[in-house]
């Protein structure tokens, strides 16, 4: 009986194995690059009329290769540019600009039917067999379908004639060669059979074949993938595990750190670093994830925006950049396009300058903005080498959504800025020009801003101080801004007070060059003190001053400021501000001193008066958080302001509020590239949030400058209202700073006293008669009223310091003043109290109201 035998089914293996060793080498030889350079070696054996045929062949095909390899075309392929009909749908410009303009035309032509003269004389359409599809209501839409359904099929024909052709166009073999390349490519392809014409021994044409077969094998095989396999095969959890083996492991760059909200697509992974230790997620170098993801180093950026934390920072990976190595270097727009780290965003406008490269980007319109912007993420995707790559770049915002970057590779603040005379005179904006900003355009600050709708009686326009902050540390060239600034106030007539924090030692040049110059705290709170004094009584003087509106009209009463009638402008200047606070936050003199700097910056612009600040530290919040800080902050960010290197702290974390940086600035460094000290380099604000690197106008011995100029001080009325310690400035002027304090506090001491052993009396009788000692019992003493009164005039401004000086209890006293307001005897002013008449009313009347 015959047996039934199942064959065996043959099983597929689907993952063959991979050949190693000899059998590697030899499935190498099933190429046709093996055998046409077989072929073509022995091409070289050849000889007479088949060996010219063959060697120009060989030639001609070799040149038609290499130009095929070097001309962009539909022969080729560049990874990400496209398909190679696309191409040819884009390259034929011209003609489709023809074939718009044709089609175009005729559909605006008019194809209404003709008419005829009908029997009776009366006109009549001529309807065709096609004229209801020129009158067809949606014909331009359908003629535009089936034009683009006529592209579509060519394009898909042309796709499947390409890939039959060429199977593994995909691969990478069609793209864009180098000269060099193609050289060693093609050329052996015209050189070998050219070989046959040499007399050579029998061994030779053996030697040259073998050489061939080489050859055609190594160029058959030489293309590449466009993308690896194993590249796209990796997921989200492979870069989980190559980030905690190579990133988060115990000794590496970012220990116990993680990543989170991690997105993964074809060419580009996202994700977000979160560092669970002291160091910040940005101190994460672009090297360390490079190797640990294999990628390029350029297509690693990463960045904090503003409203992130330090301790979290942005990751963008492009995962294409791992195969792509046909990039031009120096094409920039490409560059970026292939390795943006914000999406949507285009870099355009390429051109060279004397110091560098200038480019603008523009981003996209939702999305990434303006303010996400990073000189170092821009540094990172365009790969600039050299340290400090991201300080070299300059931003500057010009609209919404483009910022222009100017690559300062020669940095021309490094050769320095002289000081000029003439560029410190005021123009009629109240601006001075102190130095030069990295484009090369004047840095300008303002004194003043005026106001010309409202003029003085002589027709100057009104002005109102501008206050100024500026922080930097030491060493950075505050000093050298500020002695700018002092030379500028000399010689455009304003008056200068200087609270110096270092002791004096800051500004000892400039001892006998300012009208007042304290080198102590408690000076420092003196001078806020007197300043607000200075305001009042300049305010209680343009109350009783006339001026002149928009029209020409003249009013009483002025609520602003005209320099020069009568009082010249003035500056009050706190240099080390937060030395003066911080170092014995318990001192007695820091909270007037707080007080008082609060209350210039407040009420004391419309009399002409501004404050300048100076700070070590980064951040403004660390001056406190009282009302009277609080004041200060805001005071600040109101005009000038000056930021310099900040101990490589990042300087868009100092509280400017709306004046904080549209985008992030990169910390100045120490030196600039030719070794020399970046000393009086500061970012310069634009009256906005736009912050511009500048320096400062040089000068060895400003201070004998600002001699050529007259030094203003104070009207005799005014030095009055400001107190004993500005009148007696000369007496400690060149006393260091604890005999300085010394001396101040003893004279404080000294006037508080005699104010209260000595009141002032004044006899309100008609007549002067002598008295005698025993009818002086009889004298009416002052009444309540009448001390008030006179205490104003003497200078009390509030109930509290009237109450301190009369001896009065504060009910009294603000029945007293509430009393003298109703007979318009006093007059309230910011909270303040003002004689406003003199006290001439009967004693029988201040006895009765008594």
């Amino acid at each position: 009986m015959a047996t039934t035998t199942v064959p065996a089914t043959p099983t597929i293996n689907d993952n063959p194995q991979e050949l190693t060793g000899i059998r590697a080498r030899i499935a190498t030889l099933n190429s046709p690059g093996l055998y046409i350079g077989t072929g073509l070696g022995a091409a070289s054996m050849l000889t007479g009329d088949p060996l010219l045929v063959t060697t120009m062949g060989a030639t001609g095909v070799a040149a038609g290769w290499a130009a095929l390899g070097m001309m962009p075309g539909p022969w080729r392929w560049l990874p990400g540019q496209g398909e190679p009909w696309e191409w040819m749908c884009r390259s034929s410009r011209r003609g489709y600009r023809r074939t718009v303009r044709r089609m175009r035309r005729r559909l605006t032509q008019d194809h209404s039917p003709a008419l005829t003269v009908g029997p009776d004389g009366i006109l009549i359409p001529v309807h065709g067999a096609a004229n209801g599809w020129y009158w067809h209501a949606e014909r331009p839409a359908l003629v535009r379908q089936a034009t683009a359904e006529a592209r579509r099929a060519r394009c898909e024909l042309l796709r499947t004639a390409w890939t039959k052709a060429l199977p593994d166009w995909k691969n990478g073999w069609w793209r864009r060669y180098s000269a060099t390349e193609m050289a060693l490519r093609a050329g052996p392809l015209a050189a070998i059979p050219a070989t046959g014409y040499l007399d050579t021994p029998w061994w030779a044409p053996l030697i040259v074949s073998s050489l061939a077969a080489t050859w055609g094998a190594h160029v058959w095989q030489k293309p590449d993938p466009a993308t690896p396999a194993e590249v796209q095969a990796r997921t989200a959890e492979w870069y989980l595990a190559r980030w905690n083996e190579w990133i988060a492991c115990e000794r590496g760059p970012l220990p116990e750190s993680r990543l989170a909200s991690l997105h993964l697509d074809d060419d580009k992974l996202t994700a977000v670093i979160v560092s669970t230790t002291a160091k910040p997620a940005l101190a994460l170098g672009q090297d360390s994830v490079s190797i640990a993801f294999e990628v390029p180093p350029r297509a690693v950026n990463i960045y904090r925006p503003d409203d992130m934390a330090a301790g979290r920072a942005r990751l963008t990976v492009r995962l294409r950049a791992a195969a792509s190595g046909e990039l031009d270097e120096n094409d920039l727009t490409a560059v970026w396009q292939e390795y943006s780290p914000y999406n949507g965003s285009e870099l355009y406008d390429v051109e060279r300058t004397e110091h560098g490269r200038r480019f603008k980007l523009l981003m996209p319109r939702r999305g990434s903005g303006v303010a996400e912007v990073q000189a170092g993420s821009i540094a990172q995707a365009l790969d600039l080498q050299g340290e400090g790559a991201a300080s070299r770049l300059h931003l500057r915002v010009l609209d919404s959504r483009r910022i222009e970057v100017n690559e300062m590779s020669d940095n021309p603040l490094q050769r320095g800025v002289a000081l000029d005379l003439d560029a410190l005179t005021m123009d009629d904006q109240g601006y001075i020009t102190v130095g030069r900003d990295i484009y090369g355009n004047p840095t300008r600050w303002r004194l003043l801003k005026y106001d010309p709708k409202r003029r003085g009686m002589s027709g100057r326009s009104s002005a109102s101080a501008v206050h100024a902050f500026g922080s930097g540390t030491t060493g950075a060239g505050k000093t050298s801004l500020e002695e700018d600034l002092q030379v500028a106030q000399r010689a455009n007539g304003f008056v200068s007070w200087l609270a110096d924090g270092k002791g004096g030692a800051g500004y000892a040049p400039w001892m006998n060059d300012l009208d007042w110059l304290v080198k102590s705290a408690y000076g420092a709170m003196l001078m806020g003190q007197s300043a607000n004094r200075v305001s009042e009584y300049r305010y209680a003087q343009q109350m009783t001053m006339q001026w002149l509106d928009s029209e020409g009209y003249t009013e009483n009463g002025r609520s602003f400021f005209v320099p020069g009638e009568p009082f010249a402008p003035m500056t009050a200047t706190w240099d080390e501000f937060n030395e003066m606070v911080l170092k014995d936050p318990l001192a007695d003199h820091v909270k007037p001193l707080l007080r008082s700097v609060s209350s210039v910056g407040r009420l004391s612009r419309a009399a002409g008066i501004a404050a300048r600040i100076w700070v070590q530290i980064p951040n403004l919040d660390s001056l406190g958080s009282d009302s009277s800080a609080n004041a200060i902050r805001d005071m600040l960010q109101s005009g000038n302001i000056a930021l310099f290197r900040t101990a490589r702290s990042d300087v868009d974390i100092m509280s400017l509020g709306s004046r904080t940086p549209k985008y992030r600035l990169e910390p100045l460094p120490e030196r600039f590239p030719d070794g020399s000290e970046t000393g009086g380099v500061f970012y310069m604000a634009d009256g906005k949030d736009q912050y511009i690197q500048s320096r400062a106008a040089f000068h060895t011995n400003p201070a004998r400058l600002s001699r050529q100029f007259p030094m203003e001080a104070l009207t005799a009325p005014e030095a009055e209202a400001a107190g004993p310690a500005y009148l007696r400035r000369d007496e400690y002027r060149h006393l260091d700073a604890a005999d300085e304090e010394q001396f101040l506090r003893e004279l404080v001491a000294k006037e508080q006293g005699a104010s209260r052993r000595n009141p002032t009396i004044i006899d309100v009788s008609t007549s002067r008669t002598d008295v005698e000692d025993e009818e002086l019992d009889d004298l009416v003493p002052l009444t309540r009223s009448q001390r008030v009164w006179h205490a104003v005039d003497d200078g009390a401004r509030r109930n509290k310091a009237i109450a301190d000086v009369t001896g009065l209890k504060p009910a009294n006293v603000a029945n007293a003043t509430a009393r003298l307001e109703r007979l318009d005897k006093l007059r309230k002013l910011e909270r303040d109290w003002h004689t406003a008449a003199p006290l001439d009313t009967p004693l029988a009347d201040t006895r009765s109201a008594s």
